[in-house]
Parts: structure tokens; C-alpha cells; sequence
């Protein structure tokens, strides 16, 4: 039995040289197959310091018809310092889950999603002097 998400997919064979160090290519029209949705999410980061990385993980769950909680992906990400003169917020966009149909476990299509997110700085520029 041939899974459906596979039997609804496009399959092209693309190359790449040694040396070429890019590869570009159009995948042309991909369908979707039916069901199944996209969830995408946006945030802030306040005040972030300048000269700053940071690194976020967002953690997706979805919840059955009892309430138990099943994972539907992790998605890290290290957002850019930027190099203003003071702390400023930092946005991020676009960050996306494809959930398929056959992991549905609503029971009445709706399906019920938990979203956890967390970050931490990456770079710390603080100094201390050990004196004697």
C-alpha cells in the first residue's frame, strides 16, 4: 500500500557539481493533497541587546479528543544580532508546521493545537574584573 501523502508527490532529479556551491530549481506546481493545513506563527522578541543572536525553539503539539498531547514538530531558529545603538524588539515571521490529514485526531475536524516557545541569547558581552 502506497502512502498517500507519496502517491500525491511530485518527483523530479535535480544535480548540483562539486563546484558549484548553488543550486536553483523551480519545482513547478505542487498541489496539495487533500486535507491536512499549515500553521504558521509570528513573534517578538522585546528588547533585545545589540550585537545580540538568539536562538528560539517553538514546539508544536496537538491534542486528541481526551486531551492528550501528541508532537507535530520542533523548529529552532537563531535570529540575527542587529546593531542598533540600544535594546530594540526583534520580529520573526513565517515560521511553519505542515500538518497532514492523517495525523488528524480531532474526531470532528477541529483540531485542537498547543504552541510552546522559548528562547535565550546566544552572545553575552558583560565583563567582570577579578581583582585581588
Amino acid at each position: 500500500m502506497e502512502h498517500t501523502q507519496e502517491a500525491c508527490a511530485k518527483r523530479q532529479h535535480v544535480q548540483i557539481g562539486a563546484r558549484d556551491g548553488l543550486l536553483v530549481h523551480c519545482l513547478g506546481s505542487i498541489p496539495p493533497a487533500a486535507g491536512g493545513c499549515v500553521a504558521e506563527f509570528s513573534f517578538t522578541l522585546p528588547a533585545v541587546p545589540p550585537d545580540t543572536r538568539t536562538a528560539v525553539a517553538i514546539t508544536l503539539l496537538e491534542l486528541d479528543q481526551e486531551g492528550r498531547a501528541f508532537p507535530r514538530g520542533m523548529r529552532t531558529l537563531l535570529l540575527p544580532a542587529h546593531h542598533g545603538a540600544r535594546p530594540m524588539d526583534v520580529q520573526a515571521e513565517g515560521v511553519r508546521f505542515i500538518l497532514p490529514a492523517e495525523l488528524d485526531l480531532s474526531g470532528d475536524g477541529v483540531r485542537r493545537l498547543v504552541v510552546q516557545a522559548e528562547s535565550q541569547y546566544v552572545d553575552f558581552h558583560a565583563r567582570c574584573d577579578m581583582r585581588e
